[in-house]
């Protein structure tokens, strides 16, 4: 998402995600846009086994320091399910609750918000990481159980 908008000041984005020299190469710290684009892009390279802890205390912050200086209209989040404990080429352990609580924190903002399914490579951990997040964002409780159908 960030290349399609790496000219323009009108958005900004903000990426979490992998660090070192992976394919596509991009996401770079260093990387920030070009042109009207230059500080509008914002990489937060991550090492290899961050937790939900350590991983929501950098998302927060950041989060919320983007949203006080940019001020934006509306958000859209795009939740990569391969940052989950045991994705098949993800190397991140974070559980799905810990996932969505970023989703719900940026929800409490209260700005429109479009939710995004990103990368996942373990298709049982991304088809329930993307139902639990949507039923964060429709207020919806899910049981942690899987109910029985035949």
């Amino acid at each position: 998402m960030e290349e399609a908008f790496y000219t323009t000041d009108r958005v900004l984005t903000v990426s979490f995600h992998k660090y070192g020299n992976f394919f596509p190469g991009t996401g770079s710290i260093n990387d920030t846009g070009i042109k009207r684009g230059s500080n509008y892009s914002i990489n937060f390279p991550l090492e290899d086994g961050i937790d939900d802890k350590s991983f929501q205390f950098v998302f927060q912050t950041l989060i919320n320091e983007v949203i006080k200086s940019y001020q934006p209209d509306t958000i859209v989040l795009q939740c990569g399910a391969d940052s989950l404990t045991g994705d098949r080429l993800g190397s991140f352990n974070l559980t799905i609750k810990g996932h969505g609580k970023c989703v719900k924190f940026v929800k409490e903002f209260g700005l429109p918000l479009m939710i995004l399914g990103g990368g996942g490579y373990t298709i049982h951990n991304v088809a329930r990481c993307w139902t639990y997040e949507t039923a964060l964002c429709v207020g919806i409780d899910l049981p942690d159980r899987i109910p029985y159908t035949e």
